[in-house]
């Protein structure tokens, strides 16, 4: 096998497909990159059985051919190399030769005859959106997947659709985000549990333009396709929580807010409440006033902004890292924070349509 491409272009296809090859792994295979060239192009696959990516790479191809190359290492070498023309060749033995310019590498590959087959998934009724859509939306619910296995279903995404709507949630026991978006034609109702950590990673990959991107499940795995690159992520297995049945169906206070003053305000007293044993924020809500103190035997944080609030006044207390994660998230000018009472799930909202909702639980507080 040989051929000739940029680095940059080599650069990139490594650092996409190598997003799922595993780090330390009992099968060697699984910690290589694939690579396979023919006279069409280059193409890169990794996988560590749960995600798969293949990515392609522009390049002239003068052999064809095809090797498992350690991703890690490979993805070192090309990192380092002049920046211009690269030619990789491999001979009978898989013994690759990596050069650019005055520098060569030789690195030892393996047979791609064991590498594992990429699942097929039928792309029959496919879910079409704008990549940047879906990029914002795993990241603006991905904060909210579990972070243990004590429930394997809460370390999922749930992904809904339902004629032309998407909706992704993530729960944690502690905390509640869901963001719906708009799809670019009806693709009928579906749902299923997505990995978190796998649909983040796959996330990082889409573009921040309105390139579309085509989402595809059969009963076992997650299809994504975008030009360049097709990412493949096996679902959990399970019911994932019945979501709706923990919002409240109404609200005795709702208060108006503008995120960016909010933003700051949790910004500067989380530095207090980081060095409290409780690591808490206190919201006082008086009619036109929001104040947030907190406090440590270090010291203590008073924030007040001006507020807009139907309903009487409350004072509620959250955990930093909750209240923080939900509000960094959102990317409207202003939302409303709905409540009940201090005991009572705490939501927010747009102040129109329902594109987000984050529900974070307070904590109960002496007094």
């Amino acid at each position: 096998m040989k051929f000739v491409c940029q680095k940059e272009d080599l650069m990139q296809g490594l650092s996409v497909a190598s997003k799922a090859s595993a780090t330390r792994s009992p099968q060697a295979v699984l910690e290589c990159v694939s690579i396979a060239a023919d006279f069409s192009g280059v193409r890169l696959q990794c996988t560590d059985l749960q995600m798969g990516i293949e990515t392609a790479v522009p390049a002239m191809v003068a052999e064809e051919g095809r090797v498992l190359l350690n991703a890690r290492l490979l993805n070192e070498i090309v990192r380092k190399l002049p920046d211009g023309e690269v030619t990789l060749s491999v001979s009978a033995s898989n013994r690759a030769t990596i050069s650019a310019a005055g520098s060569k590498t030789t690195l030892q590959g393996m047979s791609a005859q064991d590498f594992p087959q990429l699942p097929a998934v039928p792309e029959d009724d496919p879910i079409e959106l704008p990549q940047v859509l879906l990029r914002d939306m795993i990241r603006e619910t991905g904060f909210a997947v579990a972070a243990d296995d004590a429930r394997p279903i809460l370390m999922g995404i749930y992904l809904e659709v339902e004629d032309d709507v998407l909706t992704l949630v993530a729960l944690d026991g502690f905390r509640l985000a869901r963001r719906r978006g708009k799809l670019l034609a009806s693709a009928g109702k579906v749902s299923a549990v997505v990995s978190g950590h796998y649909f983040i990673e796959a996330g990082k990959i889409l573009s921040d333009d309105d390139a579309p991107v085509t989402l595809a499940l059969s009963k076992t795995h997650l299809l994504l396709r975008a030009k360049g690159f097709t990412v493949i992520i096996r679902l959990l297995e399970g019911e994932y929580i019945k979501y709706r049945q923990l919002l409240p169906p109404s609200y005795a206070i709702s208060t108006r807010v503008s995120r960016g003053e909010l933003a700051d305000c949790i910004d500067r007293a989380s530095l207090m409440a980081r060095e409290g044993k409780n690591n808490l924020l206190r919201f006082s809500i008086r009619q036109d006033k929001l104040s947030i103190t907190s406090n440590s035997e270090m010291g203590d944080v008073y924030e007040e902004m001006d507020v807009e609030t139907t309903g009487s006044d409350i004072d509620i207390a959250f955990n930093v890292r909750y209240i923080t994660d939900a509000v960094k998230s959102i990317d409207e000018e202003q939302f409303l924070i709905k409540l009940n009472s201090n005991i009572s799930p705490c939501v927010l909202v747009p102040t129109e349509g329902e594109d987000f909702l984050y529900l974070v639980l307070p904590v109960r507080t002496a007094g």
